[in-house]
């Protein structure tokens, strides 16, 4: 039977060369045919390298994820070029290793810092009329400059529900010194100058007309009802009598300073303690600021 060629004698020096020279030209052909040389791929323990990076495509053929050489796992962006979060070592804190994302043009750490305002992304603005759930804060607000103080620091319901404990109290006062501070109401000397005696007519005090009245209700379809039978005096009454402790907004007449309605009901009191004083033949009282003498 012939012998078709597979198992020629392995002696036969010229067949073998025919054959080796025939493998030498298909593997030629091969390599030259090879697609991947062109696409710079190349096989890589486990995976497939491209210029230097293992990449994972998405549907469009854009890059969605690529491990590079040092083990770094980059995503992209729609645009499949341009990073958005890296994994691995980091570029916000070189030497350290974990999960970071890029904020505008900075790499930021993820659950290894804390955040500032400054650092939010897509913050609302401390001015123009963004609100911020209050809800959403905790903890005490720090003192702010005057150009960074709270336009609207209010809806806290703390101080309506609060039993104010301690051993001191006192009243809070807003002051309009360019950072609408709240502080407390004192009457010490050493915060005041030029002190002089206030003469107050009696009469002015005794002509306020005390009254009772409901608020009006609030809210832009008036849902909040107002107070109802409150006691108390009109401002604009009480500024034709006793101008010195009437409170006005914005240039118009507004409010009445009830505690400093006490100061002047001394007057009233001074004024009667004297009448009986005299009727009943004694020295009237010192006005000169060191207290009543018997």
């Amino acid at each position: 039977m012939a012998n078709p060629g597979a198992f020629r004698n392995p002696n036969d020096e010229a067949w073998i060369g025919r054959k080796f020279a025939e493998m030498e030209r298909e593997l030629r052909e091969l390599k030259a045919a090879n697609p991947f040389g062109p696409m710079r791929i190349k096989p890589k323990m486990g995976g497939i390298d491209v210029d230097g990076f293992i990449n994972s495509l998405r549907p469009d053929g854009t890059v969605g994820v690529s491990m590079d050489d040092d083990g770094i796992f980059i995503v992209y962006g729609p645009d499949g070029t341009t990073p958005v979060a890296r994994f691995g070592p980091l570029e916000s804190a070189p030497g350290e290793y974990g999960v970071e994302v890029l904020v505008g043009a900075t790499w930021v750490q993820l659950g290894n810092q804390s955040a500032v305002w400054e650092g939010i992304a897509g913050r609302p603005g401390i001015t123009g009329g963004a609100t911020i759930p209050g809800s959403f804060i905790t903890g005490t607000v720090p003192a702010a400059t005057e150009a960074t103080h709270a336009a609207q620091a209010d809806g806290s319901e703390y101080g309506w529900t609060n039993n104010v404990a301690g051993t001191s109290f006192y009243a809070l006062w807003v002051g309009n010194d360019g950072g609408f501070h709240l502080g407390r109401n004192v009457s010490s000397i050493k915060y005041k100058e030029n002190v002089t005696d206030a003469a107050v007519a009696p009469a002015a005090v005794l002509n306020l007309r005390p009254v009772r009245y409901d608020r009006k209700p609030s809210g832009a379809d008036g849902e909040f009802p107002g107070a109802k039978n409150e006691f108390g005096l009109i401002a604009e009454e009480v500024a034709q009598h006793l101008p010195e402790i009437v409170t006005k907004f914005e240039g118009e007449i507004d409010g009445v300073r009830y505690d400093l309605l006490a100061v002047a009901l001394l007057e009233v009191v001074r004024d009667q303690e004297n009448r009986l004083r005299a009727l009943e033949g004694r020295e009237p009282l010192s006005t000169t600021g060191t207290g009543a003498t018997a």
